[in-house]
């Protein structure tokens, strides 16, 4: 695994699911968030898109919506948003960079995938690079490209090391790229 940071410094714009902005307005009236009767949401991020399981990410009233470089929304849960964003004013953050783990399909497998694999529905397909990363996430299947980025945002181990749970993330090249830098001495 590599271990890589959010790049600091540039303000991102996000959104409480079932408040009153023109901004989510705009992302409903597109198809890209759609309201569900049970009053939660499923957002189109470009992962459920590609997925192409006809359905979005389901997301609840009060997740934060982000938008990544190309226009796609994705969700993000309220505890994980406050703990890693500062508010600077209106819908605007900065977030709050800390190191994670990462891991790319041409790195060794290791404990925590195998971990993601027996117990989260992950599959990597290394004979289908537009969908070699796919696992069942925030209620919908969820695809990436080969040189996509499993980010982990946390990883629980027992007392000997075991993993007992993670919670993770598809990023594609390209946002990876804009968004994340690997640490020094990481590959």
């Amino acid at each position: 695994m590599i271990t890589v940071i959010k790049r600091h410094g540039k303000p991102v714009q996000a959104y409480i699911l079932g408040e009153d902005s023109p901004v989510l307005d705009r992302l409903i009236r597109s198809g890209k968030i759609i309201p569900l009767p049970d009053g939660n949401y499923e957002v189109m991020s470009r992962e459920a898109v590609h997925g192409n399981s006809g359905h979005g990410e389901t997301a609840a009233r009060g997740d934060y919506i982000k938008i990544d470089s190309d226009g796609y929304p994705y969700p993000v849960r309220p505890g994980f948003f406050e703990a890693n964003h500062t508010h600077i004013k209106d819908n605007e953050y900065i977030q709050n960079p800390s190191p994670m783990y990462a891991w790319t399909m041409d790195q060794p497998m290791c404990p925590e995938i195998e971990f993601l694999q027996r117990n989260k529905g992950l599959i990597l397909n290394r004979e289908d690079f537009s969908h070699a990363f796919s696992a069942p996430l925030w209620g919908t299947i969820e695809s990436a490209p080969g040189d996509s980025v499993l980010v982990f945002y946390s990883i629980t181990y027992s007392e000997d090391h075991t993993v007992t749970d993670a919670d993770y993330n598809f990023v594609v090249r390209q946002e990876f790229d804009k968004s994340y830098q690997v640490l020094p001495g990481q590959i």
